[in-house]
């Protein structure tokens, strides 16, 4: 597998780019759990909320 490009200069967005990236290099059907898995992308996508980013076509912008 590739290394993930980390995040830089404290960027939300890219921070949570790289997070989903490294979540999604473990397919969720690897997982025994797949509960997990989806309690674990609702906290990704209330983490965006709060942050004031959407994901638009696979992309994360900030709210408008």
């Amino acid at each position: 597998m590739n290394k993930v490009k980390p995040p830089t200069n404290f960027d939300v967005i890219e921070s949570l780019n790289f997070v989903w990236a490294c979540l999604n290099r473990y397919n969720p059907e690897s997982h025994r759990n797949e509960e997990i898995w989806d309690d674990i992308c609702t906290a990704m996508s209330w983490i965006e909320d709060g942050c004031g980013v959407e994901r638009k076509e696979g992309v994360l912008e900030e709210k408008k």
